[in-house]
């Protein structure tokens, strides 16, 4: 009875011996072949499918050898990163997906591609950023875009995409960054955009959009909108989100004035450039004092004024502007004595205006200025206007014009002599000045 029982136990200790033996390979042998699966895994039909009708939608010619497309050869899968010769770049893949890999990433390098974007575009569903910039792609932007409901990033800049902008770009409730510069796309900015709700970054630059700009309030994390160089009409935007940083809308039609109320210009704006616009009205100079106001340009317009407060006149301002161009308006009246007290501007420019009178002091004090907390005036011009009496004598110490950039020319002054070089160039001749009344 005793034999059979350490018969039994010799059994049940060789089991047990035997199972710890094998159980570490067993479980090697799983995750190879778990490995396996993974790296044996292709890529989902419809992506390859899309693939092939992108590349098939643009000129073969502009597909040089040393291209991305070049590399895309469909008779090895296209997310199969073993491989040294085919689909090189292009395409990024996401690998953790056991049975199919997906296309997450699609950035042709900027090589001068010819053709269309094809519809299949929308089929790659799994995508997350879409660069297609820097080449010469043609056609309208397909209304499938509005199916990559994924995707978080879009550039599409520097190509000849023609047409409008998809309405169904407002689908995109992920995207954070949407480039269609430099293209030539017509008609007015869709309405849609407005839905983009996570939007950060909306680049629209030399286009050819008209209309006005439509409300962009809800856009709630937009810091940046460039819509320069198109043919915008109507008056400065309204209903413009908080969180705007950079607004850029120089080169459009824009008219009117600015708004009446400051407190409808966004409070975080650190970039503003009306440039080139047809803007008219008078300026305030609370527009100077904005919290955050980095760099203003309103230049090339129809403003007529700069309107200064009592308390501005009084108590001088407090600005954090760094650089104010107003340059080609029709500004008339004294030069503001508060550009001379902003510590942080080191650029003004007034030039080809209707200022009269003379140059201020403060302007010359602002120049040598050599506090810690204020910047000296590194640029100056206030040439083509109509200024008068003597230029301020500080002007003329070494130290100052040989550090400064500036121009008085074409004005009304006295001493100012050719062999200086803020007045090389001369005066304006006498009989204009007096019919001016300088």
């Amino acid at each position: 009875m005793q034999g059979r029982e350490d018969g039994i136990g010799n059994c049940r200790t060789f089991r047990r011996d035997f199972g710890t033996a094998i159980a570490g390979p067993l479980f090697v042998i799983f995750f190879l072949v778990l490995k396996m699966q993974i790296i044996l895994a292709t890529t989902f039909p419809g992506d390859i499918e899309a693939l092939i009708h992108i590349k098939a939608a643009i000129d073969p010619v502009t597909m040089h050898p040393t291209t991305c497309l070049a590399s895309w050869n469909f008779s090895v899968d296209p997310c199969d990163f073993h491989s040294t010769s085919e689909f090189v770049c292009g395409i990024e893949c996401e690998s953790s997906i056991p049975k199919h890999r997906r296309v997450t990433h699609l950035a042709l390098d900027g090589s001068g591609y010819t053709g269309t974007l094809s519809p299949f575009i929308g089929n790659l569903s799994f995508l997350l950023s879409l660069d297609l910039s820097g080449n010469a792609f043609e056609g309208f932007i397909p209304e499938t875009v509005g199916k990559l409901n994924m995707l978080v990033r879009m550039d599409l800049s520097y190509n000849n995409f023609s047409g409008i902008i998809p309405q169904s770009i407002g689908r995109l409730s992920n995207l954070t960054y949407l480039s269609l510069s430099n293209n030539a796309l017509q008609g007015s900015i869709s309405a849609t955009l407005n839905e983009l709700f996570n939007l950060s970054e909306l680049i629209l630059h030399n286009n050819n959009l008209s209309g006005s700009i439509p409300p962009l309030g809800a856009l709630q994390q937009l810091s940046t909108l460039d819509a320069s160089n198109n043919g915008l009409t109507g008056q400065f935007p309204s209903g413009l989100p908080p969180s705007l940083m950079q607004l850029s809308l120089r080169g459009n039609r824009l008219g009117g004035s600015l708004p009446a109320s400051l407190s409808s210009i966004p409070p975080e704006l650190m970039v503003l450039d009306l440039s080139n616009n047809n803007m008219t009205g008078t300026v305030a100079a609370s527009l100077f004092q904005l919290p955050a106001l980095q760099q203003l340009n309103l230049s090339r317009n129809q403003f007529t004024a700069i309107v200064v407060a009592d308390d501005v006149m009084s108590n001088g301002i407090e600005s954090h502007l760094v650089a104010v161009d107003m340059s080609y308006n029709r500004i008339s009246g004294a030069l503001p004595n508060f550009f001379g007290s902003m510590g942080k501007l080191s650029a003004l420019s007034l030039r080809y205006n209707l200022f009269t009178g003379a140059i201020p002091l403060s302007y010359a004090s602002k120049a040598k200025a050599n506090e810690t907390n204020s910047q000296p005036l590194a640029r100056l011009f206030l040439d083509g206007n109509y200024l008068s009496g003597h230029v301020p004598s500080p002007f003329f110490k070494t130290s100052i014009h040989n550090r400064i950039s500036a121009s008085f020319i074409l004005n009304c002054l006295r001493s100012c002599p050719s062999n200086f070089s803020f007045c090389q160039g001369g005066q304006r001749p006498k009989s204009e000045c007096r019919r001016i009344g300088s």
